[in-house]
C-alpha cells in the first residue's frame, strides 16, 4: 500500500454497513473539509425547477458550483496537458475516503445532491466499463436499496476519461425512477437468460432497461448489448453510454442511456445563443444542471426534448440492436 493511499483512508470496507461508513464519511468531511463544507452550503441554496415535457418530466436545477464539470475540456489533448485530479496524489489534502476493494469511496467536492458519492479507482487506469460493470453492481450491492450507482462514458460526460471512476447518489433524487417504477414508461421487448430487457417509452430519449435477480445474468446480458452496438456502429471502442444501476426489493436495475453525441450543438453557439448544458448521466436520468442562471430561467420543454433527441442514439439503431440481442 502506497503512503499516499494510506494518507487518504477515513475507514476499510470490511463487509458490513458500508451505507453507514458513507454517512460517517460526509459528516467527518464537512467538519474538516473547508471546501466541502461551502459546496454544501451553495447546493442549500441552488435553485430547481420541474418542467413537464411532452410525456415526462425533468427538473432543471442551477448550480454554479458544477461549472467546472460541466464546461471541462475533455479532448484528448487537453486530459494530456493536465495532471489526473483523480489520482491519490492530486487529491486535496483534507479529502479523505472508504477503501473498498480497488477502489476509494470520496465525497464528490462539487455535490448535486446531498450525499453525493464519487467512487474512484486507486490507480489510474482508463474510463472503462465492459471490464469494470460487476464492480458497479457489486458496489450497488454493497451500499444498499437506497443508492444508484452512476457510469459516465469516457466520451460522454465523464470529466476524467483518462481515470476509472464511478459516483453515486441517494434513491429518490431523479424523475426517471419514478417514470420507470410508478408510471410505467417502459415496454417489456423480451426475456432472455434470467434477465427482461425493456425499452424506455416516452421519454424523450432512448434507454433500455435490463431486470433481473442476479449479476451475473445481467452482466451477460450487458456484454451482448454491448457487443451489439459496437457490431451496429463499427467501433471496436466502448459506444458512448451513460448508465444508471439499483436494487429494489430484491430486483436489479441496470439502465443504459446509448448516446450519439457528447455534447448539443446549443454548447458550442457563441454568446446569447449558447446553452451551456454538457449531459451527462444525472442529465439522463432528468436532472439538468445548469451552471448559468440565465440558461436556467430561459430553459423550457421544447429545448429540452430538442436537446435529449440530439444526443441520444436513433430508435431505429436501438431497434436493431435489440433486434440482434434477440
Amino acid at each position: 500500500m502506497t503512503d499516499y493511499l494510506k494518507d487518504k483512508i477515513y475507514a476499510r470496507f470490511d463487509g458490513k454497513d458500508l451505507n453507514g461508513l458513507c454517512t460517517n464519511l460526509l459528516s467527518q468531511q464537512i467538519m474538516t473539509w473547508p471546501k466541502l463544507r461551502e459546496s454544501y452550503e451553495l447546493l442549500n441554496k441552488t435553485k430547481i425547477k420541474t418542467i413537464v415535457c411532452n410525456g415526462f418530466t425533468i427538473k432543471i436545477q442551477h448550480n454554479p458550483g458544477r461549472s467546472t464539470s460541466t464546461l471541462a475540456d475533455t479532448r484528448p489533448e487537453a486530459i494530456g496537458n493536465r495532471p489526473c485530479f483523480l489520482c491519490l496524489n492530486n487529491l486535496p489534502e483534507k479529502q479523505k475516503g472508504i477503501l473498498y476493494r480497488d477502489y476509494l469511496i470520496l465525497c464528490n467536492p462539487a455535490p448535486v445532491f446531498y450525499h453525493h458519492l464519487t467512487i474512484n479507482s486507486i490507480n489510474h487506469t482508463p474510463q472503462e466499463i465492459e471490464m469494470n460493470i460487476g464492480h458497479l453492481m457489486g458496489l450497488s450491492k454493497d451500499l444498499g436499496d437506497s443508492w444508484i450507482v452512476l457510469y459516465n462514458g469516457p466520451k460522454c460526460g465523464a470529466s476524467a476519461p483518462d481515470h476509472l471512476h464511478f459516483q453515486a447518489i441517494p434513491r429518490g433524487n431523479t424523475p426517471i425512477e419514478k417514470e420507470l417504477t410508478y408510471n410505467k414508461k417502459s415496454v417489456k421487448f423480451s426475456n432472455t437468460s434470467h434477465v427482461s430487457i425493456y425499452y424506455g417509452d416516452s421519454l424523450g430519449r432512448v434507454c433500455l432497461i435490463l431486470k433481473g435477480n442476479y449479476i451475473e445474468a445481467i452482466e451477460a446480458a450487458f456484454n451482448r448489448l454491448m457487443e451489439a452496438l459496437k457490431s451496429i456502429q463499427k467501433t471496436s471502442d466502448e459506444p458512448m453510454l451513460n448508465i444508471a444501476f439499483f436494487s429494489d426489493m430484491g430486483g436489479l436495475s441496470l439502465i443504459v442511456f446509448p448516446r450519439s453525441k457528447h455534447r448539443p450543438d446549443v454548447y458550442f453557439r457563441e454568446d446569447d445563443a449558447r446553452i451551456a448544458i454538457s449531459p451527462a448521466v444525472i442529465e439522463m436520468t432528468g436532472v439538468i444542471v445548469t451552471p448559468l442562471e440565465r440558461d436556467f430561467i430561459r430553459l423550457d420543454a421544447e429545448t429540452v426534448e430538442s436537446i435529449y433527441k440530439e444526443v441520444s442514439i436513433d430508435k431505429k439503431i436501438i431497434e436493431t440492436v435489440l433486434s440482434f440481442m434477440s
